[in-house]
This record gives C-alpha cells, sequence and structure tokens, in this order.
C-alpha cells in the first residue's frame, strides 16, 4: 500500500499546513471522505486541533436523510464531533446542478469557519486529472488548467486536500482493507454531468492506451500551477505600481505593457478584487476599444461585475443594487443615518445637533464652494467623481441649500464635518 495513505503519510501533510485550533472535515459519508475520516480519526491524539466533521443534506435525493444517519453512526463509531447542515436547493432550469449544488455546499461551510480554521476536503489524484480536463473543455488558461491547488485561502482561514497525490485504486484499496462502509450516490454514476462523463467515459479510455494518464495529467497540472504562481508574482509586482486605489487602476500604466500582460494583469486585478474574470472574448474587445478611442467612457458587464474607465482610471467592481435617486430622507444628526440600497452610513463628526435632509442629485444642483458657486457636475469633475457614481453621492441639505457633498466636499459656509462609511459606491 502506499506508504502516503496511513496515518504517517497524513500526519505528514497537515504538518506543512499553517497553524489551526480546528480541522473541519467536508464529510459527505463517500468513499473518499470515508477514507479521510477514518485516517483523521487515527491520528487526532496527535495533532494538537479539534477535528470537526460537516455534513451537508442537499436535499437533492429521496436517501439524503438516511445518508445523514450513515454519517452519524460513522462519526459516532470514531468519537468524532459532526455538524449536519440542510439545504433546501432549487435547482434553476438550464444551469448546472452540479455547479449549484458545490456552490451551495461551499458557502454553508464558510458559515461555520472562524478565523484560522482549515477546511479538509478529500479531492485526490483523479479529480485533479478530471478538472484539469473540464476546464481544458472551458477554453480556460494557465489559472484554470493548473486545477486544484494544495491549500488555498477560505473564508477566514483555510481549505487543504491532504490526499491530493493519492489515486482514487489506492484510496478503495485502503477502504477495502480496513473494512469501511461508504455511501454510493446513485447520481455519481450518471453520465449526463460532465465530471461523471469524464470519469466513467473518457478517462478510462485514456488510460487503456497511458495508464499512468491520471498521473501525468496531474503532473501538467501541477507544472502549470507553478507557472501560474510565476505569473501571479509578476502581475502583483506590476500592479503595485499601478493601483491608485485597490479598484481604480492607472490606465495609461496598463497600456504600457504588451497586449497579452494588459490581459493577464486585468485578470489577476479583479482576481484580487474578488471578482470574476470576463469571458475571453469580450475582455479582448474592451482592451482593444481603450487603445483605439480615449473619449469614449467604454465599459464591460458580466454578471454582477462591471469594469469601466473614466480620466484615464479603471473602476471595478459589482453592480450596485438598485437606488431610488428621487428619495429624500430626514436626518437627525445626533445619531449615525443608514442610507438605503447599501449606500452605507454618515456621521457627523463635527457641527451642532440639528435636523437636516439627506437626498440625492437633481437636474440644476449646486453648492458655494472655493469661494464660487458652481454646478454639481463642475464639482464632482474636479473631484474626479465617475458620471456612474453621482446619483448614489448623498447631498446634506440645510435650508433647501446644499451645504456638503456626503464628507467630499462642503459649502464655504459649511460648520460641520461628516464621515460616509461606503457600503457599495
Amino acid at each position: 500500500m502506499n506508504p502516503s495513505i496511513n496515518s504517517t503519510g497524513l500526519l505528514g501533510q497537515l504538518s506543512v499546513l499553517p497553524p489551526t485550533g480546528r480541522y473541519l472535515l467536508a464529510f459527505s459519508g463517500g468513499l473518499d471522505s470515508t477514507v479521510l475520516l477514518h485516517l483523521l480519526a487515527s491520528i487526532k491524539s496527535q495533532i494538537d486541533a479539534t477535528l470537526i466533521a460537516i455534513h451537508i443534506d442537499h436535499g437533492l435525493q429521496q436517501q439524503s436523510t438516511q445518508w445523514g444517519r450513515h454519517c452519524s453512526d460513522i462519526c459516532r463509531q470514531l468519537e468524532i464531533s459532526l455538524e449536519t447542515l440542510s439545504l433546501s436547493l432549487q435547482p434553476v432550469p438550464g444551469e448546472s446542478v452540479e455547479a449549484q449544488a458545490r456552490e451551495a455546499r461551499y458557502a454553508a461551510m464558510q458559515q461555520l469557519m472562524r478565523p484560522g480554521d482549515i477546511l479538509l476536503t478529500a479531492h485526490h489524484r483523479d479529480d485533479q486529472a478530471e478538472t484539469l480536463l473540464l476546464n481544458l473543455m472551458r477554453g480556460s488558461g494557465v489559472r484554470g488548467l493548473a486545477a486544484m491547488p494544495m491549500i488555498r485561502p477560505f473564508a477566514e482561514g483555510w481549505l487543504a486536500r491532504p490526499m491530493l497525490e493519492i489515486s482514487r485504486a489506492e484510496i478503495e484499496a485502503y477502504a477495502l482493507h480496513n473494512k469501511l462502509t461508504w455511501i454510493d450516490d446513485p447520481s455519481n454514476a450518471l453520465t449526463d454531468f460532465n465530471r461523471n462523463y469524464l470519469r466513467h467515459e473518457i478517462l478510462p479510455l485514456l488510460t487503456q492506451r497511458w495508464p499512468a494518464a491520471a498521473a501525468t495529467i496531474a503532473d501538467s497540472a501541477g507544472h502549470l500551477a507553478e507557472a501560474a504562481g510565476l505569473l501571479d508574482e509578476e502581475c502583483s509586482k506590476l500592479l503595485t505600481g499601478m493601483l491608485a486605489a485597490p479598484a481604480q487602476l492607472q490606465l495609461e500604466s496598463l497600456l504600457q505593457q504588451p497586449h497579452a500582460w494588459q490581459k493577464l494583469l486585468l485578470r489577476h486585478w479583479l482576481q484580487q478584487l474578488g471578482l470574476p474574470p470576463p469571458p475571453q472574448k469580450r475582455l479582448d474587445g474592451f482592451v482593444q476599444q481603450l487603445k483605439a478611442d480615449s473619449q469614449r467612457i467604454p465599459q464591460i458587464i458580466w454578471n454582477d461585475v462591471e469594469l469601466r474607465r473614466y480620466n484615464n482610471q479603471l473602476y471595478a467592481g459589482r453592480r450596485p443594487p438598485q437606488h431610488d435617486a428621487a428619495t429624500e430622507i430626514e436626518w437627525r444628526t445626533h445619531q449615525p443615518l443608514n442610507l438605503p440600497s447599501q449606500l452605507g452610513v454618515l456621521q457627523m463628526l463635527e457641527g451642532r445637533q440639528q435636523r437636516l435632509m439627506v437626498r440625492f442629485r437633481r437636474e440644476g444642483d449646486g453648492m458655494r464652494w472655493r469661494s464660487h458657486q458652481r454646478t454639481l457636475k463642475s464639482i464632482f469633475r474636479q473631484l474626479e467623481i465617475p458620471p456612474w457614481q453621482r446619483a448614489r453621492i448623498p447631498l446634506i441639505i440645510e435650508d433647501a441649500v446644499i451645504i456638503a457633498i456626503a464628507d467630499l466636499a462642503y459649502a464655504d459656509n459649511a460648520t460641520l464635518r461628516l464621515n460616509w462609511e461606503r457600503h457599495v459606491f
């Protein structure tokens, strides 16, 4: 039996992970997670951390309640704490049930994570090969073809895959040798699902021709992960001198780079912001437009993300929620004011306690600022506020006169000072 699939091998894998007070195991009750649970149980007296198994009931199978009982029985036998979360997934027509279940599962486990926790999953070498092939069919770049990393940040802690170098055959051999029992989810045999199709139809054919196919593909994923890591390091260095703010990038510096680097830097920047990248063809078109027309304000919108240009700057972020610009709010300044549409909180820092009005931009608005009466449009331009943000900036009104534009600008005669804690701007 492969020495890496025993307690010593697992201890070695855990020893290179960040120190933690809690390991959480994603425990489906299937073969892979059952083996990992069994291994963890054999070393729990040797690790200085609490071990908790997490079982997610997606509510998609009739047997799910029975599976939950099975997981509970196994954990009781191994004297490991179990937490079960029940979901009520409603599959969206036209979307992958696999993807929906995966996203819901990870979102649920995120809620259980404490700072520094490590979530362990039972992904193995064959899973790695399948992931690379799936991403290849999606047209992924170097990062996608690097497949699954051994460890990555997750919630306020980490997600680690200590069995990523072990094959499915070795895991099954361990389970049979130790007389383990596990759940066989009938949906795993349905080749309608892309991963199952690769597992049952494509990889066996590849293995017939190349017996070490899964291992070789996983090795390629490792090489690509190294290349992706080097590219990430270089991107981070280049971006350091380009960012005017975390979500604001200097366009001139970007356009000095070769075309391929421009796209790579934009994807890396979006990744740093926790935003998904746009489709490749749309990103290509956007970059070409940046070069060709400096007068327009090009933008690209995908899912709920937007990337825009203004005044030689690029702005990236989630699309803000709908906002009624006709809203008017009375503000008693002795306490903070929670603004609608996730626009944040206004707080009085200096000034007498009073009642003010808060509203948003209207046609013809102006304010006396820097010794001149100016239109808000003029002030916004001088403050370099992008046009799409202007209708979402709270205006402070006293006796029907604008005395402040949030905490960005104050009328000449204003005696107050504010703090605007932005949520979505």
